[in-house]
């Protein structure tokens, strides 16, 4: 799914106020578009995803989703495209982002903290690593989220996982930061059928 990134009127006249090179590329990053590309090194109970795959691998994810004792964290890196239509460079010093499961269950928090760049006309891959307990949100309503995503995980999933990414990108514009006031949610299923064919 793809998201446009647009500035409220309010913002962009606060930087044109305070000008500067900066002011340019953050006009030039509300038109730019995030879509998602790719999950990757995906670990589950200390094994990679091709050990997630094999006979062991799918007997020990079958025995934590049925009896869910030990403190398991789970770890992927999900890619972004982003898209820059403009002919000038588009740049963000910071990448807040938040993920949830099914619309409602956040399950991991953090940001990008170095500066990201996109050169107009150009696309870019922006990575984020991620990483979060399962067995912390293992419990009440959250379980069957989880538990989906753990199948998901080994190719077993009877349903892909709803994933939503809420973005809120930091620019720096006349020598102070800025946050866009509203963040931009980023929705896609996991596996996608290319993921889930092995194609990815």
């Amino acid at each position: 799914m793809k998201r446009t990134i647009w500035f409220p009127l309010s913002v962009i006249c606060t930087a044109v106020v305070l000008c500067g090179c900066s002011i340019v590329q953050a006009v030039k990053l509300k038109d730019c578009t995030y879509e998602y590309s790719h999950i990757s090194d995906v670990t589950f109970l200390e094994m990679t995803r091709g050990e997630l795959l094999s006979l062991q691998g799918i007997a020990r994810v079958t025995r934590f989703i049925k009896n869910s004792d030990e403190d398991v964290t789970m770890g992927f890196t999900l890619h972004m495209k982003v898209t820059n239509p403009n002919k000038g460079i588009a740049s963000m010093e910071r990448l807040y982002y938040t993920v949830c499961l099914d619309d409602s269950l956040q399950v991991a928090a953090g940001s990008v903290p170095e500066n990201f760049t996109v050169l107009g006309g150009t696309s870019a891959d922006l990575a984020l690593p991620l990483s979060f307990s399962l067995n912390q949100l293992f419990s009440g309503q959250s379980k069957a989220s989880v538990r989906k995503l753990a199948w998901n995980a080994i190719g077993r999933g009877d349903s892909p996982s709803r994933i939503t990414v809420n973005l809120r990108p930091v620019i720096r514009v006349g020598g102070a930061a800025m946050s866009i006031p509203k963040s931009i949610p980023l929705t896609f299923e996991y596996p996608t059928p290319q993921e889930e064919a092995g194609t990815e």
